[in-house]
């Protein structure tokens, strides 16, 4: 294990050539703080031109992405409503707008990236995330993974450009149903291409992250100047994701 870093929000460490982030249960905390934000945007740099690392992989810990972590970062920006129909009012306007400024932020920079990008999904992934989760390349889950439209029981709009990747990958109609429902299941997820791997559940995080490194090796064995060039190839729908961002700007007067 090389490169190791520990901070508060995730570590990083280099295995096999592949550098790997972990993402921990303070990751709001991350994405609305502008230095340590920036601290990961330079790591995620600095991989990007490692000459020794031929990949990324973004991992979390089981609950970070969860429920009970979104809810309890909603319920430091959000006022309780009476009327349920109506908006959640905004008690941290700047907390909830930096968040989602710096979530998509991340995206870019994920969705740009000139090395292949994995993703290793567990457990519950809600909305924010499954966005995130799919500007990464490819994505690998466990088979108790889970997509969970969290932001519906909140009168929220789907961040994370889920409604852009979701359309991208299924097409207005089937996006917009599945949006509107509860949850995917991971099995459902590999179904209508999602997700491109499906790991039985492991006993451990370990297990899982061994699985993963596996699954990534068997791709670097192509060139890397070949993924770089097709890589750039597909990006030719950049424009479109940052006409979307500015849409979502528009809309919510960020």
């Amino acid at each position: 294990m090389d490169n190791y870093i520990k901070n508060k929000h995730y570590t990083s460490y280099v295995i096999d050539r592949i550098g790997i982030i972990k993402f921990n249960d303070l990751i709001f905390n991350l994405l609305t703080s502008i230095g340590d934000s920036d601290d990961l945007f330079d790591l995620l740099k600095s991989l990007e031109y490692d000459k020794n690392v031929k990949a990324l992989l973004i991992l979390h810990e089981k609950s970070s992405f969860g429920k009970k972590v979104y809810e309890n970062f909603l319920n430091t920006v959000f006022e309780e409503n009476t009327e349920n129909e109506e908006s959640p009012n905004l008690c941290e306007k700047n907390i909830r707008f930096r968040e989602i400024n710096i979530l998509n932020n991340l995206i870019r920079i994920f969705f740009d990236y000139k090395k292949l990008c994995f993703g290793g999904i567990s457990g519950e992934i809600v909305t924010p995330f499954i966005g995130l989760s799919l500007s990464l390349d490819i994505r690998i889950a466990s088979n108790d993974m889970k997509f969970i439209f969290a932001h519906n029981n909140y009168g929220l709009h789907p961040s994370g450009a889920v409604p852009y990747f979701f359309t991208q990958f299924l097409g207005y109609s089937k996006a917009m149903e599945l949006q509107l429902s509860d949850e995917i299941s991971a099995q459902k997820a590999k179904d209508i291409g999602l997700i491109s791997h499906l790991l039985p559940e492991k006993d451990s995080a370990e297990a899982f992250e061994e699985s993963c490194i596996t699954i990534i090796k068997n791709y670097l064995k192509i060139r890397s100047c070949t993924i770089r060039n097709t890589k750039q190839l597909y990006h030719f729908s950049r424009s479109a994701l940052e006409d979307y961002f500015q849409y979502e700007s528009d809309l919510l007067n960020l």
